[in-house]
């Protein structure tokens, strides 16, 4: 159809993307424009069209039908407002009204329905409309056209000596539009009229769609980045609480086995449940400071020991974590290579959480596990192992699904471009988890065979 053809790449117009004129204020702007300029066009023509009388009230009533139509009938009923809006134009020049700004309302009310409603149908009826309505023009004119001669015999012979619906209507008395050329003429600018309206429709549509596809993806990008933070926030809550309470959990349970035979073990371990705590409360606090990152709390609303309010990792830690796991009676070797003080801070971060969830695992799923081998390596890449001895529980049923823990662990290493193994140790004896952990920049998550995906301590119950 006319009109309708798009460039290679465009954004296609939906069927119902809505048009300017779908609003009131433009329509009524245009219709104002139409009314007065019609009827005062009509009553200054008339002057020069001396077979044609001046429009009347009945002339200026059918005048504003097109603006009534072009007002109160778009975009809901746009044949409706074509049909009356034609028949008010041939009645107006059946009545002998003057010819040429009468047509201004039939042509704003067919570029006002291809602007507005359903895309499709708003074609269909408009150039339907328009055929319509050249052809009742061209009509119009053969009827008229004897009454018109004999109006215009007695003027003065011009150029055109040929009357009549031949080629060459005389130009004499105002009648220069009712030749077949002029007929042809007019049906063209129509035309052209609404390939305009049409193709700014077109425009219109793409920028509305092109704005619309701008705020999804922003509306995405936020969620998306909502849901990224919110991840990470639950991956340091679990790492910190897991641990934490981990420890807390076992040296609680020496306390209270020890509590009567053994007052001063026993007072050792509420010692350690209450460093343990301490620890994990300054931590805690570090880990919701990233939910505040970028502002600045009150002076005076911190104590003076607080926890900074964004991350700061100290590979340091990692002999703070063994002491951890030596007071919950580990016997654990930490042996970790030069140069590690100096890793970049992602990678640090992600070296202390995998060791971190390693012993609280060691603790939560291998009771029976009594030494700890933790060893960091660094050449092109860093290397992380975290072994023990612990016997392996036999599974029963289907395989038990990852916990939070190996999965957040899991997350962490491929979120800067490492590999993560966890499972049994090649000799059998214990349960190995194995991070290696590129020193360029964060890269790309990978995807690990599904086997070792879903790689897990077999035992009973859940895992972390």
């Amino acid at each position: 159809m006319l009109g309708t053809s798009q460039p290679p790449g465009d954004t296609p117009v939906e069927p119902h993307a809505p048009g300017p004129f779908d609003r009131t204020r433009p329509r009524a702007f245009v219709a104002v424009a139409v009314a007065i300029a019609t009827n005062l066009g009509s009553v200054g023509v008339a002057r020069g069209q001396v077979w044609a009388t001046e429009p009347g009230l009945v002339g200026a009533l059918l005048l504003l039908v097109a603006p009534a139509a072009l007002l109160f009938l778009l975009p809901r009923r746009p044949a409706l407002a074509t049909v009356l809006t034609v028949a008010a134009t041939v009645t107006f020049l059946l009545l002998g009204r003057p010819w040429g700004p009468v047509f201004l309302g039939p042509i704003a009310v067919l570029a006002g329905v291809m602007l507005s409603g359903e895309v499709r149908r708003a074609r269909r009826i408009a150039w339907s409309g328009a055929a319509l309505f050249a052809g009742a023009v061209g009509a119009v004119a053969a009827l008229i056209a004897p009454r018109i001669e004999r109006l215009v015999a007695d003027l003065p012979p011009s150029r055109h000596e040929k009357w009549g619906p031949g080629s060459g209507w005389g130009h004499g008395g105002g009648a220069w539009f009712l030749n077949i050329e002029a007929m042809i003429a007019g049906a063209a600018w129509i035309a052209v009229v609404l390939l305009i309206a049409s193709a700014a429709r077109d425009r219109i549509a793409r920028r509305t769609a092109a704005r619309a596809a701008a705020r999804a993806t922003a509306a995405e990008r936020e969620r998306t980045a909502v849901a990224s933070e919110r991840l990470r926030i639950a991956r340091e809550l679990h790492d910190v609480l897991a641990h934490s309470l981990s420890a807390i959990n076992v040296q609680a349970g020496v306390g209270l086995h020890l509590l009567e035979k053994n007052p001063g073990q026993a007072r050792e371990a509420l010692s350690n449940i209450r460093d343990t705590s301490k620890d994990a409360l300054a931590e805690v606090r570090t880990v919701l400071g990233i939910v505040r990152e970028g502002t600045t709390p009150p002076p005076g609303t911190l104590p003076a020991d607080a926890a900074p309010l964004t991350p700061t990792w100290d590979l340091s830690g990692l002999r703070h974590l063994a002491d951890q796991a030596r007071a919950d009676g580990l016997d654990v070797t930490v042996d970790l290579a030069p140069g590690i003080g100096d890793l970049p801070d992602h990678v640090a971060g992600v070296v202390h959480r995998v060791v971190q969830e390693s012993l609280t695992n060691v603790r939560r799923h291998a009771p029976s596990a009594r030494r700890v081998a933790l060893r960091v390596t660094r050449d092109e890449s860093v290397e992380v192992v975290v072994a023990d001895d612990g016997v392996q529980a036999v599974p029963s049923g289907e395989p038990t699904e990852p916990g939070y823990g190996l999965l957040g662990m899991r997350e962490r290493v491929e979120g800067s471009g490492g590999t993560l193994h966890a499972g049994p140790r090649p000799d059998g004896a214990g349960w190995e988890v194995r991070a290696t952990l590129p020193l360029a920049a964060r890269a790309e998550p990978t995807r690990q065979d599904s086997a070792e995906q879903t790689d897990t301590r077999p035992e009973p119950g859940e895992t972390t």
